[in-house]
């Protein structure tokens, strides 16, 4: 079934307005609400001092009208007991300066105090409504990877212990480091510091092992919890609202999602604007990458009704994301928020209810949701799919260019999306992979930008070849190994007799900002503005807008296109056969404009069908019953050619050759009497 509902904070309203805020919601259809998130305090006002009494009747009230409730194990941000208590757990910023616990999120999560006692109340919590009627599943935690990692001399500590697991002698980390470097040879785990000082940071090699560690003992604190939830409450699900991606902290999610999460959980934040196509993009990407290869549905604990200082989005876009969430695999939308709070932080994030209490006209859209995803259960939803293309993902990799800005100009994250909104634009389905451990079988697989190559990852695209696969592999990649050192082998590094090449050299096509040298002092670059290169494919000129392209020298690969324009007419992609599949490599970064053509020669060839054709800002998906969904992300009408006939199940209207979307409509197409395999695609 469809889940539509809201974010709720009993904690802020008063005793009486809990009956007529879930009555509103009862009449709104809701059918799931989250409950619990960023208040410990309100259930442990003080250390052993638990107060679940109050919450009792929250979860009686939503349990008497039906509506079930997701239960966050709210362990951060940590009760200002806990701070005053045990200030060791407070946050240490690059300077050596012990923050206050002043805002939320203030804790450091490896500390063994802050986990004794995190998980003490996850304990308490999970075993007091484990058996409740109204639960549906249990949260572990809100937002983690969001905040700030320690400096303390205690994640010091904690980062030599792990090093030492990882590398066992001090021999074998001064090879991984390269610390014959400017004489920084270290002579025992006890010489390693936490390699950043105020704005400086360290070597890249130490810099990437950092960011490994504070990855780890995330996942080994979400693992707990966990753990937490599958021995008191085995028969509950569990799901998180997670933030791994955060550029300024984060952890590696896909290293070990398949281990702690059965209900993928994701902040779906489109934006209020859907002009923004970089954000919308974004926010369907991020589904997928929760979702990983799980094949489960995920479910959008917190939907976006405001922003900072924004109202929301236009009329009818509210709707419009929840079906656009549908079309990405979403089974539930929970909106953020109910009610517009009255202080902190968010006062200004704006709910359901407004300021004063008053429904407002997002509440009624929002029941227009409820209502109608009531009568979609029947029509195929949640999605289930079998995707025949994955896109790999590395944090690793989104750490070391974020690091490195000298040399990795076009940002990690903005190539992912790139080759997304290839697949975004074809109305294709994909899967996020790690490529250091692939599940399932793909026609296609991706890797935009995949900076480190690691050994393990190598072998799973060198295999993948060998079997038969097709993968497609864009610049930047293979740059460096897992130490984040460049490698000392033909580029791109671990993979050269794979792809039958060697990438040397590279042209830059534009100028960028000054830059600080190590010694604090500004190095600007010329101010050069190249022509971009123009790369024939398929018998059509494409100009992408890119400021980088290397030039590949063919060994056993094939040339599939060229770039025109520039002096010395180098190959902008390869093709090599390797085994019994084809490894493909594109000299540019990661761009719509060049793999769209790109791909849309490859998949006839790979078998590959293409969803629905529609307009630029249609997304379209076909459901197990012919159905086809369709989601008008534009502000503008756009209309979509019909090879039959087709009603509509939301309007209920009729359609011949064709189908009219207002800005930000959507509708469900039904093929009646025609079999399965001859509807629409």
């Amino acid at each position: 079934m469809l889940f539509a509902g809201t974010n709720y904070h009993p904690h802020d309203w008063t005793r009486e307005r809990w009956r007529h805020d879930i009555d509103l919601m009862r009449k709104a259809s809701f059918n799931i609400v989250r409950l619990g998130h960023l208040c410990w305090d309100s259930f442990e006002p003080s250390e052993g001092d638990f107060t679940f009494e109050w919450f009792d009747e929250v979860m009686d009230f939503f349990h008497e009208v039906g509506i079930q409730v997701v239960l966050d194990i709210a362990t951060r941000p940590a009760p200002t007991w806990l701070h005053k208590k045990y200030p060791e757990i407070d946050l240490v910023d690059s300077n050596g300066l012990r923050l206050e616990a002043q805002t939320r999120y203030m804790e450091d999560v490896g500390h063994p105090l802050f986990q004794e006692f995190a998980y003490r109340f996850a304990e308490r919590l999970v075993s007091r409504y484990r058996n409740h009627p109204a639960l549906y599943a249990f949260g572990l935690c809100n937002e983690l990877g969001s905040g700030s990692p320690s400096y303390s001399s205690a994640a010091r500590d904690r980062f030599k212990g792990w090093l030492s697991k990882k590398y066992e002698t001090v021999d074998n980390l001064n090879k991984a480091w390269m610390t014959q470097r400017w004489s920084r040879k270290l002579n025992s785990f006890h010489d390693v510091v936490l390699p950043i000082s105020g704005q400086v940071n360290g070597a890249p090699e130490r810099m990437l092992d950092m960011w490994c560690f504070y990855s780890d003992e995330i996942l080994v604190y979400m693992h707990g919890l966990s753990q937490i939830v599958k021995q008191l409450a085995p028969f509950v699900r569990e799901s998180t609202n997670h933030w791994s991606e955060n550029p300024g902290y984060g952890f590696d999610y896909l290293k070990q999602y398949q281990d702690i999460i059965d209900l993928p959980g994701i902040g779906f934040y489109p934006g209020t604007n859907p002009e923004d196509r970089k954000a919308l993009v974004a926010a369907c990407f991020f589904m997928d990458h929760r979702i990983g290869e799980l094949d489960q549905p995920i479910w959008c604990l917190e939907f976006q009704t405001g922003d900072f200082g924004g109202y929301g989005s236009p009329r009818k876009a509210m709707r419009m994301y929840a079906y656009l969430s549908l079309a990405y695999r979403s089974q539930a939308v929970c909106a953020w928020t109910w009610r517009s709070m009255l202080g902190g932080e968010e006062q200004y994030v704006f709910g359901l209810v407004d300021h004063d209490g008053i429904p407002g006209w997002k509440y009624k859209e929002f029941k227009q949701i409820a209502e109608e995803f009531k009568l979609l259960k029947e029509l195929g939803f949640p999605r289930r799919t079998k995707p025949e293309i994955a896109i790999a993902y590395s944090f690793q990799s989104m750490k070391v260019m974020a690091g490195n800005r000298s040399f990795y100009k076009t940002e990690y994250t903005e190539q992912v999306l790139q080759a997304y909104e290839t697949l975004m634009l074809a109305n294709v389905d994909c899967n996020i992979v790690n490529l250091r451990l692939l599940k399932k079988e793909y026609k296609i697989l991706i890797v935009p930008g995949h900076a480190v190559m690691d050994k393990a990852s190598a072998e799973t695209i060198r295999s993948y070849v060998e079997d038969g696969g097709t993968v497609v592999m864009t610049a930047y990649s293979a740059k460096v190994n897992e130490n984040n050192r460049v490698f000392d082998t033909p580029q791109p590094g671990e993979l050269s007799d794979v792809f039958g090449i060697r990438c040397g050299s590279f042209m830059r096509t534009r100028s960028h900002t000054p830059i600080e040298n190590a010694g604090g002092l500004e190095k600007t670059e010329l101010n050069l503005e190249r022509e971009k290169p123009i790369i024939s494919i398929g018998g059509r000129e494409v100009q992408p807008d890119i400021d980088y392209y290397e030039i590949i020298e063919a060994h056993t690969a094939e040339l599939l296109a060229k770039f025109t324009n520039t002096l010395d007419k180098t190959p902008a992609v390869t093709r090599n056969r390797y085994g019994q599949g084809e490894a493909i490599y594109v000299a540019i970064p990661a761009n719509t404009t060049f793999l769209k053509p790109l791909l849309e020669i490859l998949f006839p060839t790979l078998g590959i069908e293409t969803g629905p054709a529609t307009p630029p800002g249609v997304v379209a998906r076909k459901l197990e019953d012919g159905t086809v969904i369709y989601v008008n992300t534009t502000g503008t009408e756009q209309t979509m050619k019909l090879d039959m006939p087709a009603s509509g199940f939301l309007s209920g209207k009729l359609f011949d050759n064709s189908l009219t979307l207002d800005a930000y409509d959507v509708e469900l197409l039904m093929y009646p009497n025609i079999n399965k395999g001859d509807q629409h695609r």
